[in-house]
């Protein structure tokens, strides 16, 4: 019995095999594909690109608020000094002059006039102006 069981089993072997050699080889192509294991060249490169715009598109958001920021807070900074000058010409009947020196005492804006925050620079001076009616930063000028 066990030789039939071998004989119809090579018989059954040889069948299968010998029945088409196209068939053979897309069975071998489709084991290889499932046993392949990471990412070809072009998948990495495509990952890699739309990584990348995704994180551009991050930055450039990041930036637009940060701009917006400094804005706001120049912005500020000029409608305070503007308030301080005309209060200074009310009360001394003159206008401040060009580098906003006269309101800086302890009466109107303090010891130390506020800064752009586009002006990394920590010195006493400060980059607002007074053009005779208002003040106007160097930085921000159109607010």
């Amino acid at each position: 019995m066990r030789i039939k069981t071998m004989t119809s089993c090579r018989v059954a072997t040889s069948y299968q095999v010998g029945a088409s050699t196209s068939n053979r080889t897309s069975v071998r192509q489709h084991r290889d594909r499932l046993s392949r294991r990471g990412m070809s060249l072009l998948e990495v490169i495509a990952a890699v690109i739309v990584a990348s715009m995704i994180a551009i598109t991050g930055l450039m958001f990041v930036r637009t608020q940060g701009q917006t920021s400094a804005e706001r807070t120049c912005m500020g900074h000029s409608c305070r000094l503007q308030q301080d000058a005309e209060l200074y010409q009310r009360e001394t009947g003159k206008s401040p002059d060009s580098k906003l020196e006269a309101i800086r005492n302890g009466d109107y804006s303090g010891n130390r006039l506020p800064q752009c925050p586009m002006h990394g620079n920590n010195s006493t001076q400060t980059n607002y102006r007074w053009d005779g009616s208002n003040v106007v930063c160097k930085y921000h000028p159109g607010s």
